[in-house]
Formats: C-alpha cells, sequence, structure tokens
C-alpha cells in the first residue's frame, strides 16, 4: 500500500490544478454514499484552499456502495464496491483474511435468509487473487479476479466477477463539505460543481442470480453488505455494514456510533442502545428540515421516515425496475439528490411541496457504465 502521505500530496496537487479526484469524508455524505463511513475505516477533510488531507484507511474492508436492480429478464443483478480510490490510495487487492458478504432477506423480518460470501486468496506477484462465492455455505462461484485466468466457473444459473472498476458513484463532495462543514471555498450548487468520483477506481463484486433464488418475482427482499476479517487466533470481526447509501454517515454523528452501528444487525437497529440510532435519525431529519421555507418535518414526520430508513437494508420488489434508493438501486439512481432533498424537508408530505431546503447536488450520473454483466464501468488507468 503506498504510503498516506505520498497519497496525500498526490490528492492535494490534484485539486490545486481543478482535477481533484477523491473518495469520502466525515459525517452527512461527505464519506460518499458510505466511503469511509467511520473513524476506523479511515477519514479525508478539506482545507481553506481546498486541499485534502487523508486519515488513516482500512480500505479493503470499507464498503462503498451496494447495488441492487434488475438485469436481464428474469435475472437480479447484486453489488458491492469496497476500498475507495485505489488508483490513488490502494491497496489494489481484497483483504486474504477478510469475507465479504451480501445479505439477504427474503421475509421481511431483516434477518438474511441467504448470504453470498466471497473470500479471497492471497495475491500472486502480479496482484491477482483466487476466489470462491459461497450461498449459505454451497459454492456457487470461483475464479480470479478480473478474470486474469478467464470466465469464473459457476453453478446454478450464476454469474460472478470481482475485481478493480471504475467506481460508479457521482457526488459533489466539495462542494458538499464547503455548504454543510464551512471547509474550503466550494459550496454546493455553486458554477463549479464537479464529480469528485468520476476519475476513481474501487474494488468490486458482482453477482447476477436467477429471481428464483431470491423468491420470485414479486418477492420483498431487503440487501446489504457486511465485511469481516480474521485475526491470528482465527477470531472473525466486523468491520463494516451498508445497506441504503449514507445511513451512517449522515445520521450518527457520534464516533461510538458510527462504530456501533456497524455492528449492529438491522433487525436490531432501531431499538438497539436503547433507540439511539432511531433518535439520532429523527433528530437529523427535524434539524435538516428546519432549513427548508416550510419549516421542519413535524416529530410524527421525522420518526414516520426514521422507521422508512432503518432498518439499514435496500428494499427491493424482485423483477421490479430499481429506484433507489426505497426500492433497491441502479448505477444510475442519483441517491444523493434524493436523499438530500428528504433531509432538508423535501419528502411531500401532505401540506409540503416536496422539495427541500438542498434538492440535489447538479451531478450527473457516470457515462462509463456498461449495459451487460459486470455493468460497472471498466477502471481507469
Amino acid at each position: 500500500m503506498r504510503s498516506i502521505s505520498r497519497a496525500t500530496k498526490i490528492i492535494a496537487a490534484l485539486a490545486s490544478t481543478a482535477l481533484v479526484l477523491t473518495l469520502g469524508s466525515i459525517p452527512f455524505f461527505a464519506s460518499g454514499a458510505d466511503h469511509l463511513d467511520a473513524p476506523s475505516l479511515g477519514h479525508i477533510s478539506v482545507d481553506a484552499q481546498d486541499n485534502l488531507s487523508v486519515g488513516k484507511v482500512n480500505g479493503p474492508l470499507d464498503i462503498n456502495d451496494v447495488y441492487l436492480f434488475k438485469a436481464s429478464s428474469g435475472r437480479t443483478a447484486l453489488a458491492m464496491t469496497v476500498n475507495p480510490a485505489i488508483n490513488l490510495l490502494g491497496p489494489t487487492t481484497f483483504a486474504s483474511n477478510g469475507a465479504y458478504t451480501l445479505n439477504v432477506d427474503l421475509t421481511g423480518d431483516a434477518v438474511a435468509d441467504l448470504r453470498y460470501v466471497a473470500t479471497f486468496g492471497d495475491p500472486d506477484a502480479h496482484g491477482v487473487q483466487h476466489y470462491v462465492v459461497k450461498a449459505n455455505g454451497t459454492a456457487i462461484a470461483s475464479g480470479f479476479t478480473d478474470n486474469a485466468k478467464g470466465m469464473p466457473i459457476t453453478r446454478n444459473g450464476v454469474k460472478a466477477f470481482a475485481g478493480q472498476r471504475s467506481d460508479p458513484f457521482f457526488f459533489d463532495l466539495l462542494g458538499f463539505l464547503g455548504t454543510v462543514k464551512h471547509q474550503g471555498t466550494r459550496r454546493l450548487n455553486d458554477a463549479h460543481a464537479s464529480d469528485f468520483f468520476s476519475g476513481l477506481n474501487t474494488l468490486a463484486i458482482v453477482l447476477e442470480v436467477p429471481n428464483s433464488a431470491l423468491g420470485g418475482d414479486g418477492n420483498a427482499i431487503g440487501v446489504w453488505g457486511t465485511t469481516r476479517w480474521q485475526d491470528a487466533q482465527g477470531v472473525w470481526h466486523q468491520a463494516d455494514q451498508m445497506g441504503r447509501p449514507a445511513i451512517n454517515t449522515v445520521f450518527n454523528a457520534a464516533v461510538a456510533d458510527k462504530e456501533a452501528f456497524n455492528q449492529t444487525a438491522p433487525s436490531q437497529q432501531r431499538t438497539a442502545m436503547n433507540g439511539t440510532f432511531r433518535n439520532n435519525v429523527i433528530g437529523v431529519l427535524e434539524f435538516f428540515s428546519s432549513l427548508d421555507s416550510e419549516g421542519a418535518y413535524t416529530a410524527a414526520q421525522a420518526a414516520g421516515l426514521a422507521d422508512v430508513l432503518l432498518p439499514d437494508m435496500l428494499t427491493y420488489t424482485v423483477g421490479s425496475t430499481a429506484v433507489g434508493p426505497l426500492n433497491g438501486r441502479g448505477l444510475t439512481d442519483d441517491v444523493i439528490d434524493v436523499e438530500l432533498n428528504i433531509v432538508t424537508g423535501g419528502y411531500p408530505f401532505a401540506g409540503r411541496d416536496g422539495i427541500g431546503a438542498i434538492p440535489g447536488d447538479s451531478v450527473s450520473a457516470h457515462t462509463d457504465y456498461l449495459g451487460t454483466f459486470p455493468y460497472l464501468g471498466t477502471p481507469h488507468p
């Protein structure tokens, strides 16, 4: 892994030439969707001259985003990206002592009934890793990262990919940092809006499975990602957890709450720690919705939204067209616009116009997505 000091100089130089490529940051969308969402996973900040500084990065186990959308007829795509900005910070390989899981709730109780778990071997001299994907303990795919040694072997109608891809996430990070954190000179929706993720690469695990594996067309499912690592004594530890974009980064301000949220199962997130996470969501919604000209959400409205946003899972009707973040999440879904709008008072409750104080960030989807598997764009040089 490149040294953090060298990476810091690289990023600062790019910022000064308006070619900024960055990854994530600090609370409230500032770590991208979920890039570096908790202190143990890392952080980045910007100074008054728009130069970026990087803190500790635990990249290979940091979940950036989870995607869930209709693929070809009768099939569904599930994807998880991890490790932001590998073309700047590295490392460019998955953790060989890690496990990457796409959890699927098939029955509506926020408990995983189906787990797709990917594990990786040590990288060879060229950085290529062998990987295996298991569904509830049964191997359904095995191959090598980036298809370096041919297409993976799969079974039960599954398609699988693991390796480097263009980061599909899009967001005006510096504009947000300036508006919300008062860092740097940029502001959201100023004359300099730009997508700071457009040139970044990430690691991705992409699966395409038959809808029958998910309960069939029309079944309501929930999906979230988790990462774990195994210590020298063979004990497994959970590192990160994510379903919908930005839930932990937006609503949990305290360091302890961020770390605890990554360890708390979705089925317990509304009630854990005497309702701390739910209360955090309510408090943030009430505060930022007060910026809207129509005034803040009522306590009942904020509580109702909290019960939609928690538990932190991507909810999806199998076979439908994804419209993230409330029904799956497609690669082009502008989840940041949706969430900025909702958080700042734009949920269309009766008597409200549905337009929040900050309805978006003026940044659009990337143009490098693929129309076929594995859907995420090819890596940038």
